[in-house]
């Protein structure tokens, strides 16, 4: 695995950038199976209003602590993993029928 700081970190998942295989040992970080993801370069960052309940926001900056990243880099991190495996599981029907 690759060594990398928080802000440099941050900075790459700000960036859209995928960094979960390169940064993260599923062994250690219990993040699943490697899987094929979409590549985005670049794109323009949008700013948009989410209306969280209090514990999800709670459970959110729990783990922004024990990663020592943002909040705002977690819920990117959980949105572009859902993300993933939404393609993948969609790629996967498509096989199967």
């Amino acid at each position: 695995m690759n060594n990398i700081s928080t802000d440099e970190l941050e900075q790459k998942i700000a960036a859209g950038e995928e960094i979960i295989d390169q940064y993260f040992d599923p062994e250690s970080t219990r993040i699943g199976t490697k899987h094929l993801t979409t590549v985005r370069r670049s794109q323009k960052s949008i700013s948009t209003p989410v209306n969280l309940p209090q514990n999800i926001l709670q459970e959110i900056e729990e783990i922004a602590s024990e990663l020592n990243i943002t909040p705002d880099a977690v819920i990117k991190m959980i949105l572009r993993r859902a993300l993933d495996e939404h393609y993948l599981a969609k790629s996967r029907k498509t096989l199967i029928v």
